[in-house]
């Protein structure tokens, strides 16, 4: 089936998956920094500070995603997804109007649980489990949500704050969940899609009995695989959170990265609709190895960019990690586990990546407090990029392999 195919007979589902992960950007990280340094302003707090509140809030939602993501396995993606549509926008208003370091904590727990945690978490799993021999397409489709998002919320919030008040832009953030991302979404997922049935389905990749979460978190393949996927939260979330300070260091202006990111995300679109082909192609397992590779050289080309020119490359060279690793990474754990359970798995697999996104803020902006700048830190990561790939290749062999849960 070709994509187009594919897309006109499958276009509402991969539209509501699509929409959960647009309507996700919210509580991302590349959102939020556009008001690191107003918020930092207001409260009197240094890169550190803030860093450290805002890793401890996430930290605390990858803790409740381990719990509220398994929801998914007994609800249906509509009614998971709306309610988290609900409250994100619940937590945009209360910070638009919150005067307080704890109500500051609070807001940023639940704009990083439901905006990072649970609305991508439920598209994801909804594409997994509705899709088999075309599951690398839908989930590459629906995680460009995220990547629009990512290119076109920044260049927004950063152009409306010449005429808007940064809280008055988080009121506006929940009247459009409310009035855009919620109707839309009822109305692409109140009917569940039949899946092709696995078990019958010559072209359908992984076990035939589904593991259960405790023989999963038994498995050494499945902390070997979180080793590497996790790398990519962590960079791009340090990346994106500390983005004004990285370029204030370079001595740019304060738009340059962000008027880069729609060629970001445009990249990562088409590098994430090859990914979703080859996936159905080769397997996602067979792709991990290669999927953190221009995650390194990215990082390696920001730490010695010394003028704006380099932005694009590194930009578009990321874009080849980043388009593809959400659909290489959700499809691996179906190929390994099967769908059956396959929500209490990914809650665990989402609450390690948002850990994983926890962490970067507060270490960096620390390093950053200790006079290790991001330039340093940039190129020491790219060494463990390249680590992990040569890991990956070696333990291949047994990725491959097809097992039963003991």
């Amino acid at each position: 089936m070709t994509l187009f195919d594919f897309i006109q007979r499958n276009l509402r589902w991969v539209a509501g998956g699509f929409l959960l992960g647009f309507g996700s950007s919210f509580g991302q990280t590349f959102f939020i920094a556009q008001f690191s340094s107003q918020i930092r302003e207001t409260y009197n707090l240094s890169h550190g500070d803030f860093g450290s509140i805002y890793m401890f809030a996430t930290l605390a939602s990858a803790a409740t995603l381990i719990y509220l993501g398994r929801v998914v396995d007994y609800y249906r993606p509509v009614v998971v997804g709306c309610a988290a549509i609900v409250i994100l926008a619940g937590f945009s208003f209360l910070m638009s109007w919150h005067n307080s370091l704890i109500l500051l904590a609070i807001c940023l727990y639940g704009l990083r649980l439901f905006g990072q945690g649970m609305l991508p978490h439920t598209s994801l799993t909804a594409m997994s489990r509705w899709f088999h021999g075309s599951r690398g397409k839908a989930l590459s489709l629906a995680s460009f949500g995220n990547m629009a998002g990512e290119a076109l919320l920044p260049l927004a919030a950063v152009s409306l704050m010449a005429v808007l008040s940064w809280r008055d832009l988080w009121s506006a953030a929940g009247i459009t969940l409310l009035v855009c991302f919620l109707p839309l979404a009822y109305l692409t997922l109140r009917k569940d899609r039949t899946p092709e049935n696995p078990l019958e389905s010559s072209r359908s990749k992984g076990p035939a009995v589904s593991w259960t979460i405790k023989q999963v978190m038994a498995d050494w393949r499945f902390w070997v695989v979180m080793v590497a996927v996790l790398a990519v939260p962590f960079l791009v979330t340090g990346l994106m959170f500390h983005q004004v300070h990285f370029m204030e260091a370079k001595g740019w202006e304060r738009t340059v990265l962000p008027s880069y990111l729609p060629l970001y995300a445009a990249a990562g679109a088409v590098f994430s609709m090859l990914a979703g082909m080859l996936i159905d192609r080769f397997s996602a397992v067979s792709l991990l190895p290669l999927s953190v590779v221009p995650l390194g050289v990215s990082v390696l080309v920001f730490a010695f960019a010394g003028e704006e020119y380099f932005v694009p490359v590194a930009f578009a060279i990321l874009a080849m990690t980043v388009g593809s690793w959400g659909a290489i990474a959700s499809a691996v754990m179906a190929e390994l586990y099967g769908t059956a359970h396959l929500g209490s798995i990914r809650a665990v697999f989402s609450a390690m990546m948002v850990f994983a996104s926890a962490l970067a803020p507060g270490l960096m902006g620390v390093l950053l407090d200790h006079g290790i700048d991001l330039d340093t830190q940039f190129a020491f990561s790219s060494v463990y990029c390249f680590g992990l790939g040569l890991v990956l290749l070696a333990v291949k062999p047994q990725l491959m392999l097809v097992r039963s849960p003991a």
